[in-house]
Formats: structure tokens, C-alpha cells, sequence
């Protein structure tokens, strides 16, 4: 351990010396560092509070979509809904036949499949006849005994003629021999006279009544003939009809094209397609015979928009059987009338529309479901910026442009819209990010 040692009492200050009292130190390096401190102190304030709005304006920014305004094509579209259908076509339906049975069914016998390409007189459909051929047998042979009635009695009308015609030879021999008689009355007595001149008016009495009864013989005759006549070309036109009906049965096409095999609904709501064996009703659909060179879209649109279409305007044309498929069309015809959509809709009126299919392929068949884009207008390099960054203030159109800070208001001219897309004419730079709303 070290070795202690006492402390040496301090020198007592001399009491001779004046006493001077001590020096303070200066109060101005403390401030200035107080100062410094405070400094410091609100630098790192304003910064972390400068931080946290570039942190509050980057969530805020980020919150929002955006979009970037860029120079191109716009085009105005709208859109028309309907099913396909074609413009040249031949509706094939069961006859309505003349025949007992034609207002029955009939059972189909032959069909052309669906699809498949048939030629100007092929046979499209066949029904079965059996039943009109019996009947029309019947019938033939009720118009061969009309004939034969006919035949019969113009041979009897011939021999009552004869008769009636030998009655009246016999009556002009009996007049003329009463005459001869008569002249013998110089020889004979007074009584004879008498007897000879009453034979010579009755034979001359007897002779002129067959002679009014010949000409009320022909007319009675000629009506007796001509009943029997009007018998027989009723029954020529019964013969007719049926046979006219069997022609009918057999359906041929009546122009080149594809078969398109119409539906029924069967027992239980299912929808097939008509078939060999089933049994059908006069005026039923059974077939349509298209030219699938002429496949149109049928819809309608509202007559507000009617205005802003235009025979020969192009179209694009979607089905919803083939998503994958576009098709490319023209507006054909635009009606002339606005028509209702019914007693729920009667007051809303709509204007028919046909747009062609101009690249038809074999997909496309009729009553398909379709739409066809329009196209109303096509503006050229301007400025193309979304629909829905639009905000209206006022009557003036603003958009929200992003900046450094944020998003900054500012005043727009627009111009043409298809509903999803608008031309900005005038108050905004290609390139530059809006805010979607």
C-alpha cells in the first residue's frame, strides 16, 4: 500500500493584498449555442415534416389510377345487337294440300341434312302420300263414270232424237195422204167431205205439235248434257288437285345454296332438329335454303341514333358462338320507319338496321347471335385520353394532370367520344399522366 501522507495546510491569502472579487465567465457563448440548438431543432422538424407530406402526397397520388394521354386515331363506334340471318334465301314449308287429309299431318319421308349443299331442283323434302295416292285413285275412277254417264247419255239423247224425228216423219206422211184423200171429194158424199177435211186438220194438228215438241227436245236435251258435262269437269278438277297435291309432297329447291334444318320442341321443352319420321302441319317451317354469300346481321338501334348512321359505313362484327372470330361488314339498309318494342316498350322506338358480312366463311349461318360495331366517325393524330379522367366543373370540362406535387386542375377543349375513349383538342401535351376516376 502506498505510504499516507498529511495534507499541508494552504497558505492563507495575505491580508496586505487588496481583495479583489472574482471574474464571471460570459454569458454569450451560451446563447449562441442555445440558439444553434434550436436551429438544428427546426431543421430536423421542417424536414420530417416536409417527409412525411412528400409521404402523404406519394399515398395520396398512388391512391388514385392513372393514365397517359397519347397522339393517335380515335374512333366513334356503336354498337348494334341482333342475330345473323341471310339476304338472299327460300323459306321451304309444308304444302297446305287440297285433299280430305291435307289439313292433317304429314310424316316426313325424306330431309336434306343440315348443312350440307343442294342444287337448284334436287329434292329438299319429301312427305309421305300414300293416303292422297288412294284417294286419287277413288277418284279417278268416279271421273271415269262421269265419262261413261256422259257417253251413255248422248246415246240415249241420240235415239229419243231419232224416235221424236220418226214420230214426225210418220205425222208429215199422215198430213200428206189426208191431203191426197181430200182431193177425192168431188166423188164423194157430203159426210165424207167432212170426215176427209177434219182428218187433214187433225193430221196438220198432230204434225205441227211434234214439230214445237223437237226444239223443246234439244234445249231439254243439251241442259240434261251440259249438267252431266259440268259433273265431269268438276270431277277433271278434283283429279287436278290431288294430282297437283302429289306434286306438291315432293318440295325441289328453287335455287342453289345450303340447307338450314329448321327446330321443334319436343314433348318436355327440348329444341332438336327436325328429322325423318316426324310428323309435321300444313304452313310448318321445315327447311331454308340461304346463300351464304349473303350473310347479314339483323339488329335495330335507337331512333335518337338513327341520324348518325349511313348506308355503306364500315362495321366489325362479333358472334358470341366464335369469341375468337371478326368479321368485317358494311350497313346495308336502315329502315325507314321507327317501329315499337311492344306493349312494355311501347313508347321506345326502335329503327331496323341491316349491316353484310363482306368475308363470310362457312361458320356463319343463320340466327346466330351477333353484334356489329359501327364505326360513326375516325379522327387522325390527336390527342387521345380516357373517357372517365373527364370531370365536369361548371360548364367547363377539367382533367387532373399529375405534377411533382400532385395532381394539378386543368381546363380542357374536347372534342369526339366513343363512350370510353375522348379527343382533348385543346389544355393538355402528349405524354403527360392524368387521373381516372
Amino acid at each position: 500500500m502506498p505510504a499516507m501522507t498529511n495534507p499541508q495546510p494552504e497558505a492563507e491569502p495575505s491580508r496586505s493584498s487588496a481583495q479583489v472579487p472574482p471574474k464571471r465567465p460570459s454569458v454569450m457563448p451560451k446563447v449562441f449555442l442555445f440558439l444553434g440548438l434550436i436551429g438544428v431543432g427546426a431543421g430536423i422538424l421542417y424536414y420530417m415534416n416536409s417527409n412525411r407530406q412528400q409521404q402523404a402526397q406519394q399515398v395520396a397520388t398512388a391512391s388514385f389510377r392513372t393514365a397517359t394521354v397519347q397522339r393517335g386515331p380515335l374512333e366513334v363506334r356503336l354498337r348494334v345487337t341482333g342475330q345473323t340471318s341471310a339476304r338472299s334465301f327460300a323459306n321451304i314449308v309444308v304444302p297446305r294440300l287440297r285433299s280430305p287429309e291435307g289439313g292433317g299431318g304429314m310424316v316426313v319421308l325424306k330431309l336434306a341434312p343440315s348443312g350440307s349443299w343442294i342444287k337448284k331442283g334436287e329434292v329438299v323434302a319429301e312427305f309421305d302420300s300414300q293416303s292422297m295416292k288412294d284417294h286419287l285413285d277413288d277418284t279417278i275412277a268416279g271421273l271415269r263414270d262421269k265419262e261413261n254417264d256422259l257417253k251413255k247419255r248422248k246415246v240415249e239423247q241420240e235415239l229419243d232424237m231419232e224416235n221424236l224425228n220418226q214420230s214426225l216423219r210418220t205425222a208429215k206422211a199422215a198430213l200428206d195422204k189426208a191431203k191426197l184423200d181430200q182431193k177425192t171429194t168431188e166423188i164423194r158424199t157430203d159426210i165424207d167431205r167432212e170426215m176427209l177435211k177434219l182428218a187433214v186438220e187433225e193430221a196438220d194438228a198432230a204434225y205441227k205439235e211434234l214439230l214445237t215438241d223437237v226444239p223443246q227436245k234439244l234445249v231439254s236435251q243439251k241442259a240434261d248434257m251440259r249438267m252431266l258435262e259440268i259433273g265431269k269437269i268438276m270431277e277433271d278438277q278434283h283429279v287436278e288437285r290431288h294430282e297437283d297435291d302429289l306434286k306438291r309432297v315432293v318440295i325441289k329447291a328453287p335455287m342453289d345454296g345450303m340447307v338450314v334444318v329448321q327446330t321443334i320442341n319436343r314433348p318436355g321443352g327440348d329444341q332438336v332438329s327436325l328429322a325423318i319420321g316426324d310428323r309435321v302441319g300444313p304452313g310448318q317451317p321445315v327447311a331454308k335454303i340461304i346463300d351464304p354469300a349473303t350473310m347479314q346481321v339483323e339488329g335495330a338501334i335507337n331512333q335518337s341514333e338513327s341520324s348518325t348512321f349511313r348506308i355503306g359505313q364500315e362495321a366489325s362484327i362479333g358472334l358470341d358462338a366464335f369469341p375468337g372470330a371478326n368479321y368485317k361488314g358494311k350497313v346495308y339498309s336502315i329502315g325507314a320507319l321507327a317501329v315499337s318494342g311492344g306493349r312494355s316498350q311501347y313508347y321506345i322506338r326502335s329503327v331496323p338496321v341491316r349491316v353484310q358480312i363482306t368475308n363470310v366463311d362457312k361458320k356463319i349461318i343463320p340466327d346466330l347471335s351477333a353484334s356489329a360495331d359501327v364505326l360513326l366517325a375516325r379522327e387522325q393524330d390527336v390527342l387521345v385520353a380516357p373517357a372517365s379522367a373527364v370531370e365536369r366543373d361548371g360548364e367547363k370540362d377539367v382533367i387532373y394532370v399529375k405534377s411533382a406535387t400532385g395532381f394539378e386542375k386543368r381546363t380542357v377543349k374536347l372534342g369526339s367520344s366513343n363512350g370510353t375513349q375522348v379527343a382533348v383538342l385543346e389544355g393538355l401535351k402528349d405524354g403527360e399522366v392524368v387521373r381516372v376516376n
